[in-house]
């Protein structure tokens, strides 16, 4: 399925037209993950955000600790990297595939480019970091 028709099935953009999607689907590439596969390294600088279409990916931090925590298991229609991708900070966790999973992965000055756009989708993003981390300053400062 191409990165269109994903876009469009995606809670965090719902609302939005079709043009709007045709929009971010340019800059959007779809990537699949084989179960064990790492998506995303801890410590390492955001440079991309991902949203979940397919399978499962685990949350995992292990930095300075001997065995490494499970923090959340996400699911389709989930999204992760956003707070490194959107800071421009290390990344907080890994996220490894926990089955063979595919994701939307929009690259950091494309997303922060459609974002500024679209206020709702920056609302629906920091709604999910505050449920996450807890109170998160806005994105937009």
């Amino acid at each position: 399925m191409e990165a269109t028709e994903l876009l469009k099935q995606t809670p965090l953009l719902e609302g939005l037209g079709d043009a709007d999607i045709e929009e971010l689907a340019q800059s959007t590439r779809v990537q699949d993950y084989r179960a064990g596969q790492i998506i995303v390294i801890e410590g390492r600088v955001g440079a991309a955000f991902f949203i979940l279409v397919s399978g499962s990916v685990e949350v995992v931090k292990r930095r300075g600790q001997p065995e490494e925590t499970v923090l959340a298991t996400l699911q389709a229609g989930d999204f992760f990297g956003e707070l490194a991708t959107m800071r421009h900070v290390p990344r907080s966790a890994s996220v490894r595939a926990l089955q063979d999973s595919t994701c939307l992965v929009i690259r950091r000055a494309d997303f922060e480019a459609y974002v500024s756009k679209f206020p709702d989708v920056v609302a629906k993003v920091e709604s999910t970091l505050n449920s996450r981390f807890g109170d998160v300053p806005d994105l937009g400062d």
